[in-house]
């Protein structure tokens, strides 16, 4: 990569956004907002806690920029070939660039990846995109097989607000299990983490990706083998 283009990246990222506006997205509409007003609590500010860790060669920023908007989010590669991140975090025009930078710290990075966001595979019901035939690197993260049970220690490693520019590490607990697919963590996560994996502590392996977050709660939704399946049509 020319480092020109590493400019231009980093330049359309240096306003962090959490969410970016999710009107038109099925999923957000039902599920997500739905999940947001139950989940508020009495509190009415979200608090977290997090540390800061070494870029991980397969988790990114993902940035993107248009006529009226700026945002990032947090995306991360698999083993099985694609590139990951949750479907509201992708601009409305399709024609837009989605910039990824995998192993970003503080202005370096190790990977980029420049593509239009209609190159990215959706499912809007369970808020998860792929790029499919993501090129091979080193690092890549492994799906768990099986779903975790309520009290299994997770951790989430994303680019959230306000330290955008550095990798974050948050530990959390598996709270619910929902049949739809999702999980319900009894963490807050800070904007920017949308796309984030998340991975069983004693083995790092991947159970899902940050959807949405409340002042006590985040949902996540879950990724298994036979949903990058049909999401990538293997």
């Amino acid at each position: 990569m020319h480092s020109t283009d590493t400019e231009v990246a980093i330049a359309r990222s240096s306003i962090p956004r959490v969410f970016r506006t999710w009107a038109g997205h099925t999923f957000c509409i039902g599920i997500c907002l739905l999940f947001l007003l139950l989940a508020a609590g009495p509190q009415g500010s979200p608090a977290w806690s997090s540390e800061i860790i070494p870029a991980h060669p397969a988790i990114g920023r993902l940035n993107h920029a248009g006529f009226k908007s700026r945002a990032h989010c947090t995306s991360f590669a698999i083993r099985d070939g694609a590139l990951i991140t949750a479907a509201h975090c992708l601009p409305k025009i399709n024609s837009d660039t989605v910039h990824v930078l995998l192993g970003y710290a503080q202005g370096t990075l190790q990977h980029h990846s420049s593509t239009e966001a209609s190159a990215y595979r959706t499912l809007p019901d369970r808020d998860i995109a792929a790029l499919c035939e993501f090129p091979e690197l080193n690092g890549k993260m492994t799906l768990a097989q099986n779903t975790p049970s309520p009290g299994t220690k997770v951790t989430v490693r994303g680019y959230g607000a306000p330290k955008v520019h550095v990798l974050q590490e948050t530990s959390c607990s598996v709270q619910t299990v929902s049949k739809p697919g999702f999980v319900m963590l009894d963490c807050a996560l800070p904007p920017g983490a949308s796309g984030a994996p998340v991975t069983i502590a004693e083995t790092s392996d991947i159970i899902g990706l940050v959807s949405a977050s409340a002042p006590t709660r985040t949902l996540v939704s879950r990724l298994t083998p036979d949903i990058l399946e049909r999401l990538c049509e293997w």
